[in-house]
């Protein structure tokens, strides 16, 4: 006999059906539920902290990423692993920073009868985030540049973690968007001619980067799109609306190039955004953007035209902010609340513990970063804090670290011993622009920082102050 009761209880189990399928917002597929977030974690290659709109830039266009800024997460005081390329990309891949991961300077092998020239590898025992996240059920990409062991190295790509690979896998060859050829997992790919669009390496990139995302949409998937935009040479076709934006501006040409470059790049980043929303990926994908250092000052480029380092002191290759301090952005709309910013201070080495905690993966033992999925999920008082965030730098030598609204910073270490080398400090919280050093003023800060630059330093056979590369 059905009662009342039973045709009640019918009734609500019918409703939580509905709502669990369709959601308060529309409708949501069951399989979506509980599934682990996709992450895409976007690079720029020598983006200074000044040259998106969201973040003061007046002069270049970059529309999209100011809207992925409001519609999620930004980060005022994130930095990158230090101020340049490689050592950068290294901390980011392992969750250590530059005093304590392998590569910590750009180290450059030639190419030989026997490998392709490239750059110093990684160890094969190093764990990489794409090594946990694959433990995790997850598919992995790496698109763009590399610059962490030459071809079928133990630094290969394909060696350390990423199920697919394309692009530059040699930093030196990415400094030509017209490089002739490019990789695609081992595999040599013909590009078009010089100054031709099928011979631009960005397209190539970013048409690799939809064709993953679309390929691997039934499961979890990890992408590291590593743009070499805005990096040196400036060079974009003619024909590309982004360049055609400021050709008859009353600017140098290399000038129309830097913007182009970065509009374009803001394009296809807003391209991949509508593609997840296309493939109803949105609301459970992570989207991050940054850069690997702050900006340059090669092939023509100029600091100031574009403001490129914003209120910040120095470029790539400095340890003053303005060559580790980058942009960063985050969305995920089901759970980043718009428009919001932080001050929390991060850098790319709190990426590993981030998405372990997000794959459900524990991270390595031994890793100097903290996720900072707290601050996504808005949890801001949950959030644990570093002590302090450590850069450090070879060829050339220097160091620097920030504890609170201190920095301290030896801009040139010119000693195999760096602690008898002098140390500038600054308070960024009454001198953002570093004009004033208070070394003089706070011996005792000095002090202590002069403890914990050797204190958060271990030696590397490959990468010594004061002395010269090792072959």
């Amino acid at each position: 006999m059905i009662t009342n009761h039973m045709l009640r209880t019918s009734f609500f189990l019918w409703i939580a059906v509905l709502v669990g399928v369709w959601g308060p917002c529309g409708p949501v597929a069951a399989a979506d539920v509980g599934k682990k977030p996709n992450i895409i974690f976007i690079m720029a290659d020598d983006l200074g902290y000044g040259q998106l709109g969201c973040y003061g830039q007046e002069m270049i266009q970059t529309p999209n990423l100011d809207q992925m800024a409001s519609d999620g997460l930004r980060m005022t005081d994130y930095y990158a692993g230090t101020a340049v390329c490689a050592p950068s990309r290294c901390a980011l891949m392992t969750g250590l920073h530059v005093g304590h991961c392998f590569i910590r300077g750009n180290h450059e092998i030639k190419k030989t009868p026997t490998n392709e020239s490239g750059q110093l590898p990684i160890p094969s025992e190093t764990i990489t985030v794409a090594e946990r996240l694959k433990e995790a059920g997850y598919t992995t990409g790496v698109v763009g540049k590399w610059g962490l062991g030459y071809p079928e190295s133990e630094g290969d790509p394909l060696n350390q973690g990423f199920d697919f690979f394309a692009g530059y896998n040699c930093q030196r060859h990415a400094h030509n968007y017209y490089p002739g050829w490019v990789w695609r997992n081992r595999e040599k790919v013909e590009l078009g001619k010089a100054n031709t669009p099928e011979g631009y390496s960005h397209y190539f990139m970013t048409r690799e980067a939809r064709s993953f995302i679309t390929e691997n949409q039934a499961n979890p998937f990890f992408l590291y799109l590593a743009y070499t935009i805005p990096h040196s040479a400036l060079q974009i076709p003619s024909e590309d609306v982004a360049y055609r934006l400021y050709e008859k501006k009353d600017w140098p040409e290399a000038q129309k190039k830097h913007a182009g470059m970065i509009t374009l790049m803001d394009r296809d980043i807003g391209g991949i955004r509508e593609l997840l929303k296309e493939l109803g990926l949105e609301e459970n994908t992570l989207v991050i953007f940054t850069s690997d250092n702050g900006p340059h000052n090669s092939g023509g480029a100029k600091i100031e035209f574009f403001d490129d380092n914003g209120p910040l002191r120095g470029i790539k290759r400095d340890m003053y902010e303005g060559g580790v301090r980058v942009p960063f952005i985050a969305a995920w709309p089901s759970v980043i609340e718009p428009g919001r910013t932080s001050d929390h201070i991060a850098a790319h080495w709190d990426l590993m513990p981030t998405a372990c905690e997000l794959a459900n993966v524990d991270p390595p033992s031994g890793i100097d970063g903290i996720s900072y999925v707290p601050l996504l999920k808005g949890n801001v008082e949950a959030q644990p804090k570093h002590d302090l965030v450590y850069f450090e730098l070879h060829h050339p030598d220097k160091r620097g670290l920030r504890m609170g609204d201190w920095v301290a910073l030896q801009d040139k270490t010119t000693s195999s011993d760096p602690n008898v080398d002098r140390i500038e400090l600054y308070n960024l919280k009454e001198d953002l622009e570093q004009k004033h050093d208070l070394a003089r003023n706070y011996p005792e800060k000095v002090a202590e920082a002069r403890k914990l630059f050797a204190d958060v330093h271990t030696p590397s056979d490959h990468f010594q102050f004061g002395k010269p590369k090792k072959k």
